[in-house]
Order: structure tokens, then C-alpha cells, then sequence
């Protein structure tokens, strides 16, 4: 049985020889480009699961209910989409689609338990 931290491992090291085999893309066969993307796009999919994952962690760590002691709050921010924009780099509009999908991932994993 694999687990998400072997298949991400697999897929970056997929990646990783295509980047240092081929050091022109122009250079490559049809079926070699073909090839070539699906593990960056494997790799893509694993690492979006986990940030989706990691940002619902964010977001139920920094709840108003701990008040001032929220982690988005220890760090400055007054809510934990804008600690994720900070700290991902992306757009206030991924942040909070990458709280809300990590947020679904986790109620539907806790419904799974119960049944």
C-alpha cells in the first residue's frame, strides 16, 4: 500500500528526471511531451490536495473562539485567509478557495469515520 507521501515522492522524482534529462522541450518527441506531463501533473494534484489540507489546519488554528491565541492572530493577521495569502504567495481569492476545499476534504473525511 502506498501512501500520499510515496506517490508525491514518486511524482517529484518523475519531474525531477524529466528536468534534468531533457533540457529543451523543443527538442522531445510528441510522445515524450505527452510523457513527460503527467507527472507534473501528478505531482501538481498531490501538492494541491495538501495545501488544500494544510490550509483548513490554518484556518481551524486560527478561529475567533481562541481570541487573541488563533494563529493567524499570533502571527498579525485578522484572518487566516490573509496568513495564507501571505504565506503562499497567491491571490486572496486562492486563499480562500484553498480554506473552503480543505475545509470540504476534512468535514467529508470526519462523515467517512462515522459510517
Amino acid at each position: 500500500m502506498t501512501t500520499t507521501a510515496d506517490d508525491l515522492r514518486q511524482a517529484t522524482d518523475a519531474v525531477a528526471f524529466l528536468g534534468s534529462v531533457f533540457a529543451e522541450n523543443k527538442a522531445l518527441a510528441d510522445a515524450e511531451v505527452l510523457a513527460g506531463q503527467r507527472p507534473i501533473a501528478a505531482a501538481r494534484r498531490l501538492l494541491d490536495t495538501r495545501s488544500a489540507r494544510m490550509a483548513a489546519t490554518i484556518a481551524r488554528r486560527s478561529r475567533l473562539e481562541p481570541g487573541h491565541s488563533g494563529l493567524a492572530a499570533q502571527q498579525g493577521f485578522l484572518s487566516p485567509q490573509a496568513l495564507i495569502q501571505k504565506v503562499t504567495g497567491s491571490t486572496k481569492n486562492d486563499a480562500f478557495k484553498l480554506v473552503a476545499v480543505g475545509s470540504m476534504m476534512a468535514d467529508a473525511a470526519a462523515a467517512e469515520k462515522l459510517v
